[in-house]
């Protein structure tokens, strides 16, 4: 393609030269199209300028000559003229193949003067408008490589959802002492109360330099808010029942180090540190910290074991003797099976209280499963979660309270449906909670629909 380039560009240059009695050579303008195009793409910029400014002489909304002329420009480095050419050709375009060169010439003048957020939207732009596969898989790759050097990650999580208990009530309407029911109902709006739920949370992470081979350190906010539309018929089980009153708003701050212990970077330690703040129902809830120092050992062949020991500080707001310290530690092993990716993991925490009701010792255990490969145009993945709660004290029931909790859920994601690198996500959560404290029994179903980067 060089070799071709140069050709023609030395073919174009004998052209000019010949002498006036020669009999003139005419270029179509396909031909001086297809020759700047040669000439940018071999690394000749400004020759490519020469023969792009010579097509918009004749025609100043030629979007292939606007793209040639932004390429050129980033290439001799002057990035500001490159960007309003390149946003000329995208307003000049007429096909998706003209608009897809005009993004990914935005595209490389944004990286170029290093705005790499605005470059990925751009090339997202480019892979939503792609005239052919190569010409997405060529967006993907260089969406990957900007990405890989934006000190930036922004993500964004959006999902609404049907429920059958918004407001996390007792699946019960009657209390009991001591596994007895007695005549003493449970509040309606203390009760499961069925609706939608509507979420969204963003996050932004900055990567530091690394200061080290093999280290990396970022810092982390987010937020994230959950709001509730009651049903119909939750409205008439509790009329006095508010959905502002079930709102959820969370902001957090984080930490966090990752070094690699080894050259081959097969073992590698996390230490985080996390603090935040939350509401529910507008009122303030909590100041929360965490702090978590985690291992992961990655073998040869693909599997992996990793080690975890986490500790928790809640202070309540709305009820003072329910701040606890929580101290937890996990092992997990992480390996495939043909098409499949499993996941096991085994955590044991203790929660220190001076609310009887909330100190506990709890296990749990998590089986995970990923398909590698889609399955008629689905990424399925699931998993289950077993906990078991014992609390040594409890004010409802002789000897002690045993809270047993399983939830399962399916995850389906729909890779051939896109738009601008993003793909819808539908879940499928239930869970349920038995306890041999009525008041404290509940079930949850829900169907979310979410979305999530393709790339």
């Amino acid at each position: 393609m060089k070799r071709l380039a140069h050709v023609l560009i030395i073919v174009a240059s004998l052209i000019s030269a010949a002498p006036a009695r020669a009999k003139p050579v005419t270029l179509g303008v396909e031909a001086m199209r297809q020759l700047a195009f040669e000439a940018v793409t071999a690394g000749f910029a400004e020759q490519a300028l020469v023969y792009a400014d010579l097509l918009l002489q004749r025609d100043p909304k030629d979007s292939t000559a606007l793209t040639v002329r932004a390429q050129a420009l980033r290439a001799l480095g002057r990035t500001q003229e490159a960007r309003v050419a390149a946003k000329l050709a995208w307003k000049s375009a007429q096909t998706a193949s003209g608009r897809y060169g005009a993004a990914m010439a935005m595209a490389q003048a944004l990286s170029s003067e290093g705005r790499r957020m605005a470059a990925q939207l751009w090339l997202r732009r480019a892979a939503q408008i792609a005239p052919n596969p190569r010409a997405y898989a060529i967006a993907r790759r260089d969406f990957g490589y900007v990405k890989s050097r934006n000190p930036w990650v922004l993500q964004f999580d959006v999902s609404a959802s049907p429920a059958s208990n918004v407001n996390n009530g007792s699946s019960n309407s009657y209390m009991s002492i001591g596994g007895i029911p007695i005549l003493f109902d449970i509040p309606p709006d203390q009760q499961a109360l069925s609706g939608f739920q509507f979420g969204l949370g963003l996050s932004g992470t900055y990567r530091f330099s690394p200061t080290a081979p093999n280290r990396q350190t970022e810092a982390r906010v987010g937020v994230m808010a959950q709001a509730v539309v009651l049903s119909g018929d939750a409205k008439d089980k509790a009329p006095n029942a508010r959905a502002q009153d079930y709102t959820y708003t969370a902001l957090e701050f984080g930490l966090t180090h990752h070094r690699a212990l080894d050259a081959a970077a097969l073992n590698v330690l996390h230490l985080t540190g996390t603090a935040g703040h939350n509401w529910y129902g507008g009122d303030d809830l909590s100041n929360y910290m965490r702090a978590s120092a985690d291992l992961d050992h990655r073998f040869q062949n693909g599997t992996s074991l990793g080690f975890g020991v986490s500790g928790d500080h809640t202070a309540r707001l709305d009820r003072p003797i329910q701040s606890s310290d929580r101290l937890a530690i996990k092992l997990g092993y992480n390996f495939a099976l043909a098409t499949n990716r499993l996941s096991l993991e085994v955590e044991a925490a203790q929660t220190s209280s001076d609310s009887v009701e909330v100190n506990n010792d709890a296990v749990t255990l998590s089986l995970g499963w990923r398909k590698t490969k889609p399955v008629a145009g689905l990424m399925l993945s699931g998993g289950i979660d077993l906990t078991q709660q014992i609390f040594a004290d409890s004010r409802y029931v002789i000897g002690g309270r045993e809270d047993n909790k399983v939830t399962a859920q399916l995850q389906m994601g729909f890779q051939h449906v896109e738009y601008m690198g993003f793909s819808p996500v539908l879940t499928m959560q239930a869970t349920q909670v038995q306890s041999n404290t009525a008041q404290n029994e509940h079930r949850n179903l829900g169907i979310t629909l979410g979305i999530q980067s393709a790339f």
